[in-house]
C-alpha cells in the first residue's frame, strides 16, 4: 500500500505527495552554503513542471537559513500559485501564516500538520526559531525533523510517544552514535530517508559514503538516501 512519494529538491528540501495534496517543505533555496547544494535555475524549472508534486498546496520552513529558503524564490512561487499558503517561523511575508508558540496544528483535507518548535543543532543557533513537522493521514505519521538538534530530548517530549511510520531527518541522526540510538529506541520508524546531504558532484567530505557505513550499523528495517536532484521515494 503506498501512503505517500517523496522526492528531493536539494539540501533537506523535501516534496511530498500525499492524500491529493502536495506539501513542499524547505524546498526551496538558491545559496549553496558549507559545501551543500541548493536549487539551481534547471532543478527549480523541473519542480514547476512535475506533476507529482506540482502545483504545491502548503510551502512549509523550517527556518529561514538560506540553505533551507529563499525569500526569491518563495516569491515567484506565490506569483506562480497564487493560492499556495506558506508556514514560516520568521515574518517574511504579510501572505505568509507565522509559526509561533511550541506547536501550531493545521488541517488539509485529510491530513494534519502538527508544528513543533525544536531546537536548532548547535548551541550557536539556539535563539533561531525552528519547528519540525508531523504530518499524519489518521494512520500513518511522518516526521520531518528540519536541523532539529540531534537526539534532542524536546522532541521526544513533544512527540510524548506518538508513533512514527516515516522519519525524514538530516544525515548525522544516522552517522552519530547518539542519533542512530536515539532513532531506533525513540522515533522507531518503519521507513527511514535521509538528506541533508549534498549532491554526488559536491560531496567533498563523503558524507554519502559515511551514511552508508552508518546504514549496516543499524537496525531499523528501511533506509534510504536523498542525494539527487528530484530522487524519488515511495512510501
Amino acid at each position: 500500500m503506498t501512503h505517500c512519494i517523496a522526492a528531493l529538491s536539494a539540501n533537506a528540501g523535501i516534496l511530498l505527495a500525499w492524500n491529493g495534496y502536495k506539501i513542499w517543505v524547505d524546498a526551496l533555496h538558491d545559496e549553496p552554503t558549507g559545501g551543500f547544494s541548493s536549487v539551481s535555475p534547471a532543478i527549480w524549472t523541473q519542480m514547476q513542471v512535475s506533476s507529482s508534486f506540482s502545483p504545491p498546496d502548503l510551502l512549509c520552513f523550517t527556518h529561514c537559513h538560506a540553505d533551507h529558503y529563499s525569500r526569491r524564490l518563495a516569491m515567484e512561487a506565490k506569483m506562480l500559485w497564487p493560492d499556495v499558503k506558506a508556514f514560516l517561523p520568521e515574518r517574511e511575508f504579510d501572505w505568509q501564516f507565522l509559526l509561533s508558540g511550541d506547536e501550531m496544528k493545521v488541517s488539509c483535507g485529510g491530513l494534519t500538520i502538527r508544528f513543533l518548535r525544536l531546537p536548532h543543532e548547535s548551541a550557536a543557533y539556539a535563539a533561531v526559531p525552528h519547528y519540525g513537522l508531523l504530518i499524519s493521514d489518521g494512520t500513518f505519521r511522518v516526521l520531518i525533523a528540519g536541523d532539529c538538534e540531534v537526539a534532542s530530548p524536546l522532541l521526544a517530549r513533544r512527540l510524548n510517544n506518538v508513533p512514527v511510520d516515516l522519519a525524514i531527518l538530516d544525515f548525522p541522526w544516522l552517522t552519530l552514535r547518539k542519533g542512530r540510538q536515539f532513532v531506533e529506541t525513540v522515533l522507531r520508524p518503519s521507513h527511514l530517508l535521509i538528506c541533508h546531504l549534498p549532491f554526488p558532484e559536491n560531496d567533498v567530505n563523503g558524507y554519502a559514503d559515511a551514511v552508508r557505513r552508518a546504514m549496516k550499523l543499524s537496525e531499523l528495517p528501511d533506509i534510504r538516501i536523498l542525494s539527487h536532484p528530484l530522487q524519488t521515494q515511495t512510501i
